[in-house]
């Protein structure tokens, strides 16, 4: 037989009479996902238009700069790279590099690159022996070393209009062929200045 609880039957509170009911409770959870899904795809947008306006050469609509293109001359000719404009004289090899004061010795043999370097720019500009590399017959490259000797073009700084001969010294293996002289600017976007050894 069924019982009552005590008090009698169990009804919903009723507000009292001329207050209005209580609000009901809203589940936040769909507020919080919608919240959550509108900031990954704002993150999403903003991603894309950055991508967009970083290979479409930066703001205002402009054409990008030809970034990458590297310029090729011969043994002898002027080439640019950045605010310089660079003279491969020639390669000579050698089994030690420097002065009676600071002589070094190759590992291999010293590559020692004769150039001429010109400041074409407005600002004085620092050049530095390690913007040379060499590359051999097989497709690999070798960087230049450092070196405080009186013919070496090391952090040479250069003013507007002004030009400075010397050398730059890379130890390679003996008898290693070198087809080609790279200059770099790391200031520069351009690729490197690529010389055509004969």
């Amino acid at each position: 037989m069924y019982e009552q609880p005590p008090g009698g039957p169990q009804y919903p509170q009723q507000p009292p009479p001329g207050q209005p009911p209580p609000p009901q409770k809203r589940k936040a959870w769909p507020w919080v996902l919608l919240g959550c899904g509108g900031a990954a795809l704002l993150v999403i947008i903003l991603g894309v238009a950055c991508t967009v306006s970083l290979f479409a050469g930066g703001s205002g609509g402009e054409p990008a700069d030809d970034a990458g293109e590297a310029e090729s001359v011969g043994m002898g000719e002027p080439g640019t790279v950045g605010q310089w404009e660079v003279t491969v004289n020639g390669i000579e090899t050698a089994a030690t590099y420097g002065d009676e004061f600071s002589q070094e010795t190759a590992q291999g043999e010293y590559a020692i690159v004769d150039l001429t370097v010109e400041n074409t720019g407005s600002e004085a500009t620092t050049f530095d022996s390690s913007a040379i590399s060499l590359v051999d017959s097989e497709g690999n490259t070798h960087s230049s070393s450092g070196s405080l000797t009186a013919d070496s073009l090391f952090l040479e700084q250069i003013n507007p209009g002004n030009e400075v001969s010397g050398t730059a010294a890379v130890d390679v293996p003996e008898g290693t062929e070198i087809t080609e002289v790279e200059v770099t600017d790391t200031l520069s976007t351009e690729g490197p200045l690529v010389v055509q050894v004969d």
